[in-house]
């Protein structure tokens, strides 16, 4: 399982137009806005579309201004790091 959190760069005016974008690909939330136009979004992978495809295709929404990546977690890496952990205990 892979997820992140954005925080996008919208003009205020177009949240209604943004979200519906944004909530039309798979994966994705929109949460909180400030006034000054910063929406927090968090983008799930799902079955047939992997988060970075989606974060490829947020950054070509029209009223997405610019994206910050906020947070990322993906189970795998964490799995590896396990196994590589493990590994070197034992060589010692």
């Amino acid at each position: 399982m892979s997820i992140v959190s954005l925080v996008l760069r919208i003009h205020p005016h177009t949240r209604s137009a943004a979200e519906a974008h944004l909530r039309a690909l798979p994966g994705v939330e929109c949460h909180a806005m400030s006034t000054d136009g910063k929406l927090v979004v968090t983008v799930e992978d799902t079955t047939g579309a992997a988060v970075s495809d989606t974060l490829i295709a947020i950054h070509r929404i029209p009223e997405v201004l610019a994206a910050t990546l906020a947070y990322e977690h993906n189970d795998a890496l964490d799995t590896s790091l396990s196994e590589n952990s493990l590994t070197e205990e034992a060589q010692s």
